[in-house]
């Protein structure tokens, strides 16, 4: 077998799992009920309203003593800091609503950013926690539980959401990739589809130029053979003699 049809076998190996690899529908369920758009756009909405509610609250509670704007005095740090978190949510909670409801893939990008951060935050407070919660914090028991049962219910939850929206543009990205190349494309980019691959070659066609060896020579022939062939070639010189 020569080294060309070694590499046309290879291949043809590697464009047949090209073929099988476009071929494969995404998938979209989330929670078994819903689709996975439609849970991205349910997190979207109950995040927006979420975060409108707690600063609403921050804004209209009376057992907040911060002072600050809420006062009617100068903005503090701490109001700068809340109105920082909820204009950054809030705006990339509306992009995921429009890449989800426009199915623009690129929308959903600062979302899955933002909430990676908050995720990564949450886990060192977490640790924090766990680590210096009855020393430095000063918590009791039931504050500490209380505490890393919420954070972690909290975490739980988010990363819930955040691997359904990570899902979900990973199938628009591979949607727009089956736009592009239609089943007619694949075809014909795929001949192994069509038909079957050919047989590997045999061994003794691999091996066989190893066993090449000269013909072997004929043994010399035997005296009696020898001298009968001798009169036959010669049989005016035996009558002589």
């Amino acid at each position: 077998m020569s080294a060309g049809e070694l590499v046309a076998l290879i291949q043809g190996l590697l464009q047949s799992r090209n073929c099988h690899k476009m071929e494969v529908s995404p998938e979209n369920s989330c929670c078994f009920c819903l689709t996975l758009r439609s849970g991205t756009i349910l997190i979207g909405i109950g995040n927006c309203l979420l975060y409108l509610c707690m600063f609403t609250w921050y804004l209209t509670s009376s057992t907040i003593d911060t002072g600050g704007l809420r006062d009617g005095l100068d903005v503090t740090s701490l109001d700068i800091s809340i109105f920082s978190i909820f204009f950054v949510k809030t705006l990339v909670n509306i992009l995921l609503l429009v890449g989800a409801v426009k199915r623009i893939p690129s929308l959903t990008l600062p979302w899955l950013c933002a909430n990676a951060v908050s995720m990564m935050i949450a886990m060192v407070f977490i640790g924090f926690t766990i680590l210096f919660g009855t020393t430095k914090l000063s918590l009791n028991y039931n504050e500490y539980v209380t505490s890393l049962t919420i954070m972690g219910m909290v975490t739980g939850i988010n990363l819930f959401c955040w691997i359904v929206v990570f899902t979900f543009r990973k199938n628009l990205i591979m949607e727009a990739q089956m736009e592009r190349f239609p089943s007619g494309t694949v075809y014909s980019q795929c001949p192994s589809s069509l038909m079957p691959n050919p047989p590997p070659p045999l061994y003794y066609e691999i091996e066989g130029y190893k066993e090449c060896k000269p013909p072997p020579e004929d043994s010399p022939p035997e005296y009696e053979e020898a001298v009968s062939m001798l009169f036959s070639e010669y049989p005016n010189s035996s009558e002589k003699g």
